[in-house]
């Protein structure tokens, strides 16, 4: 299954870190994956997973990294 990656603006470095050690840890939160999914519909692809957060960028402003299963091939 492809994976399409969003990135979604953290309040700061700091928020950045704590919301990827709880997904590094088994969890998730809810309103980052509303979010990661909702671009995804946005972006016009249909998403078949949960979002898995893969990291943080360097630069400031810090954007979280979210990897989300589409499937292929469905679009809107």
């Amino acid at each position: 299954m492809p994976k399409m990656r969003v990135e979604l603006p953290a309040a700061d470095r700091a928020a950045a870190q704590k919301i990827l050690r709880r997904y590094a840890d088994g969890g998730c939160d809810r309103s980052c994956d509303d979010a990661a999914l909702d671009e995804i519909w946005r972006l016009g692809h249909t998403p078949a997973g949960r979002p898995e957060c893969v990291g943080i960028t360097n630069g400031s402003p810090t954007y979280l990294k979210f990897d989300i299963e589409v499937h292929p091939g469905v679009s809107h």
